[in-house]
């Protein structure tokens, strides 16, 4: 059922106070879009929805979207997994790109802008996210859908971090939707309150298929591009490792710029075996003169 909004109110920007709950949405009709990225969340996300689609019988579309940040930024195992995630779910996937690049370009960008400003994203400046993830799938969706209900899933969870914790897990997804065309776009979070053992048991159950990542000696505790302003020491690590051309590219912004990959963290600290000499006279040099 696609909600008409009455004449008086076409030009308000958000959708009226009775607006149903997700489930509700879905249950009349509205599209399932899942945003995966690969990693176990959007996974477990993926498995539980469409498990809930099937039992309840939802009849609107069903679709995956994949943020792709560029081959130099990804985990090299990451598009060939999002494509079989979507295989063995039998759900079409449309994997968006932004138009000027990858996220290395996005970061040269910055500082050639203004070299007097830090270029690294960072939990303050999430433009790797803005930027990369939800402009192109936003756009994706305004393109996909001229009108009606659509409900964007999401795999954040409340657990993750304390901004995440904070998030509302229903809302208008305003940069998407267009009232007076009578296209209702939502962000969903159906699984913020899952805990991490939540998440494995999901997967477990259908078939303990995981990102490779997530397999390794020293598993990933969480999945986005292969090197992450907000990763932990140990998935830096790996993506270090497992990804070196990618890290060779990051610590050479690091030489060039002279910015740290974090406030006092320098990324070439992390496996500098990998590096070149003169990547590490360079970054030492920005250290001496800070």
């Amino acid at each position: 059922m696609v909600y008409q909004l009455p004449l008086f109110l076409v030009d308000a920007p958000d959708p009226p106070d009775d607006t149903p709950d997700p489930l509700t949405l879905l249950r009349n009709g509205a599209a399932l879009v899942l945003s995966v990225s690969g990693g176990k969340d959007s996974d477990a996300m993926s498995h539980h929805l469409l498990d809930l689609r099937q039992s309840e019988g939802w009849t609107g579309d069903v679709m995956m979207v994949h943020a792709d940040l560029g081959s130099r930024v990804e985990w090299h195992q990451t598009p060939e997994y999002v494509e079989n995630l979507a295989r063995r779910k039998n759900v079409p996937l449309h994997v968006v790109r932004w138009q000027h690049g990858d996220l290395i370009d996005r970061i040269w960008q910055r500082y050639h802008k203004d070299p007097a400003r830090p270029c690294w994203p960072s939990s303050q400046m999430r433009y790797c996210t803005s930027d990369l993830k939800r402009g192109p799938i936003s756009r994706w969706l305004r393109n996909t859908f001229p009108s009606g209900n659509i409900v964007c899933a999401m795999g954040l969870r409340a657990q993750e971090s304390s901004t995440r914790a904070r998030r509302q897990t229903f809302t208008l997804r305003t940069d998407a939707s267009a009232p007076t065309k009578g296209r209702f776009v939502y962000d969903w979070l159906p699984i913020h309150d899952w805990s991490e053992v939540d998440v494995w048991d999901c997967i477990r159950r259908h078939g303990d298929i995981a990102h490779p990542a997530y397999r390794l000696e020293q598993p990933n505790q969480r999945l986005s591009c292969a090197l992450c302003v907000l990763a932990s020491l140990n998935d830096l690590v790996n993506g270090a490792v497992h990804n070196p051309d990618t890290y060779r590219e990051y610590c050479r912004i690091e030489a060039v710029t002279g910015y740290s990959f974090r406030k006092d963290f320098w990324l070439s600290d992390v496996k500098p075996e990998l590096l070149s000499q003169d990547i590490l006279n360079a970054v030492h040099a920005h250290k001496q003169a800070a």
